[in-house]
């Protein structure tokens, strides 16, 4: 398997999707329209039939559960398709890293970060918040996705007087550890507390023999890509959707 896949496939299985359906090489997958990562078509395995055709079931698919169809472009893609779309009205969203890192344990001289194995509803409440998490159905969602995670979870969160101000997570599988939604209170940032997030997450990470850490983050946050670079990452490939005209790229 090639890196691209193993990373692609760490990262459905880390944000399952409510539904999936595999067609022909590509992953389906759908969450009642929360985010384009949990409800885009996946192109990661070779395929037969022909793709024009393909993006026509896709978009009868989706349109049956009055989802627009979204398509999600790795290297793993071919270049013709990826012009196929564009030509049939689909819009290049901003391109999105994949970094990696080698997981080794860090000091830490101040660590604020509070690290637990179990979700609890205050967790999830003032995760939402901070990620700005507030539609009805979009929090269902996310509830559903928590708990359809089969690999063990990390979660992470700081407090200063009783206020939620940072919070994130980690999935583990195999040997790989991914970090999720790193989140900072507006009114907080400056203070380190992403960075104490990340490295405590992936400090725990390393003590349960993780030997290898992964994220994904928008190309032009050079903020978070700072931060990120001080803990060890580097690029290792990008990926974006195509989405229509009248589609919101989220």
């Amino acid at each position: 398997m090639s890196e691209i896949a193993l990373y692609e496939e760490l990262s459905m299985n880390a944000r399952p999707a409510i539904k999936t359906y595999l067609y022909d090489g590509w992953i389906l997958r759908f969450a009642n329209g929360y985010t384009n990562r949990l409800n885009s078509v996946n192109m990661i395995y070779p395929s037969k039939i022909n793709p024009f055709e393909k993006i026509k079931f896709c978009e009868n698919f989706y349109a049956s559960l009055n989802l627009a169809s979204i398509f999600k472009l790795t290297p793993l893609s071919i270049d013709s398709f990826d012009m196929a779309l564009e030509n049939k009205g689909y819009k290049k969203t901003a391109p999105l890293n994949v970094m990696v890192a080698p997981l080794t344990i860090r000091d830490m001289s101040d660590n604020r970060t509070i690290i637990t194995s179990t979700i609890n509803s205050t967790w999830q409440e003032n995760h939402f918040l901070l990620n700005g998490v507030s539609n009805k159905l979009n929090i269902e969602t996310e509830r559903i996705i928590q708990s359809n995670t089969q690999n063990k979870v990390l979660y992470a969160s700081i407090a200063e007087n009783g206020t939620a101000t940072a919070s994130g997570f980690c999935v583990i599988e195999r040997e790989y550890a991914g970090l999720f939604d790193i989140a900072v209170d507006s009114k907080q940032r400056g203070k380190g507390l992403g960075l104490d997030i990340c490295t405590s997450l992936l400090n725990a990470a390393a003590k349960e023999g993780v030997k290898h850490a992964y994220l994904q983050v928008v190309a032009d946050n050079i903020p978070a890509i700072a931060l990120y670079g001080k803990l060890g990452f580097e690029d290792c490939y990008q990926y974006w959707y195509r989405v229509k005209d009248n589609m919101a790229a989220i």
